[in-house]
């Protein structure tokens, strides 16, 4: 199965249902720190940790712009994920928070 692109609305729509839905930021760790989606575990590359035990939920990862997430996408549906890119990335959208 293909991973899945989707809007960044549509992932904080289903990261709230954290019971299925597991947000995965795949930036740097200094990137997660400055900033990142609530909820959000960060695994730069998407790659897991052995006690994340994630293997019911379907992820949503994001980065910045979209490319690593990409990356981590096709790498985490590899590794037999559900997996959701979000398309485009978060980087205006926490701008925006950050400023408001």
């Amino acid at each position: 199965m293909e991973f899945l692109n989707i809007s960044l609305k549509e992932a904080l729509i289903l990261a709230g249902d954290q019971m299925n839905y597991q947000l995965i930021d795949v930036r740097e760790p200094y990137r997660y720190k400055e900033e990142h989606l609530s909820g959000a575990l960060n695994r730069p590359y998407g790659i897991l940790k052995p006690e994340d035990q994630l293997w019911e939920k379907t992820l949503i990862v994001y980065c910045d712009f979209g490319g690593q997430s990409m990356m981590a996408a096709r790498h985490l549906e590899k590794e037999g994920y559900q997996v959701y890119n979000v398309v485009g990335g978060v980087y205006y959208y926490l701008l925006d928070k950050k400023d408001s």
